[in-house]
């Protein structure tokens, strides 16, 4: 487990949010159990599939930890709950106005916690050539384009670049991909440094910032005037999840 502080800069303002990244299976994630509030393990008991009970842990672990990177607060003081369309909500925590987004893919587990006023949302993804037909039905042909046009970019790649960043901002809008995807649609995409930034057509008051490592796509979603320091995030993404001796 790692967590820390990422420092949000926007006009002359400073925000700070809470991270958390796990890497585990259920075996190694089960010494975590007894973080979960009452109302999170009573959830947790009615799991029925290890995959399911694996996930949960993930989600809830890392976002409890992140809320406690802002205020320092006993983490079994924090339980994330459900909204009514299923997203995330902290409750039962001293510090008011906290918001969180998880995302989980296989053993790994990743949280930001963030003050209400400043919108954010995080998504990972495993690059797979098989999930390439179904990502490219969600796309427009500007999309498609765009990944051509990109020498950088293979089409697995590119296709689970769009896909993680409009996952990033359906969670700041609280529907998931239940939204139309032509609201989500992305407008460009350049590579900076070791990563990538698209922006939307139609959300423009948005940026996505892609991190490419390995076999996986980690998107972040943040305010466009809002600026972070690239080079640490990619650094904490490296450093606590590849193992130069095995993939990712």
């Amino acid at each position: 487990m790692n967590k820390g502080k990422i420092e949000l800069r926007r006009n002359g303002k400073n925000f700070e949010a809470g991270y958390c990244f796990i890497k585990g299976e259920l075996n190694s994630l089960l010494k975590y159990h007894d973080l979960l509030s009452n109302s999170e393990q009573s959830y947790y008991d009615e799991l029925k599939f290890e995959r399911r009970k694996a996930s949960y842990l993930l989600g809830r672990i890392t976002a409890k930890n992140a809320v406690c990177e802002l205020s320092q607060a006993d983490i079994k003081s924090v339980s994330i709950e459900f909204g009514i369309f299923h997203f995330p909500v902290v409750k039962k925590h001293p510090a008011q106005n906290i918001q969180v987004s998880i995302s989980h893919c296989g053993d790994i587990g990743i949280a930001l916690a963030f003050p209400e006023e400043h919108p954010m949302g995080i998504d990972i993804e495993k690059i797979s050539f098989d999930k390439v037909s179904t990502m490219k039905t969600t796309m427009s042909l500007n999309e498609i384009e765009l990944i051509d046009l990109n020498p950088d970019l293979t089409l697995a790649t590119g296709c689970t670049i769009i896909w993680t960043a409009k996952e990033s901002l359906a969670k700041i809008f609280r529907t998931g991909l239940t939204i139309d995807f032509k609201v989500l649609e992305i407008d460009s995409i350049e590579k900076i440094k070791s990563c990538y930034v698209s922006h939307f057509r139609n959300v423009s008051q948005y940026k996505a910032i892609s991190f490419h490592l390995n076999e996986y796509i980690c998107s972040l979603v943040i305010p466009k005037k809002t600026t972070i320091d690239l080079d640490f995030f990619l650094k904490i993404f490296t450093n606590n999840f590849y193992d130069q001796n095995q993939n990712f």
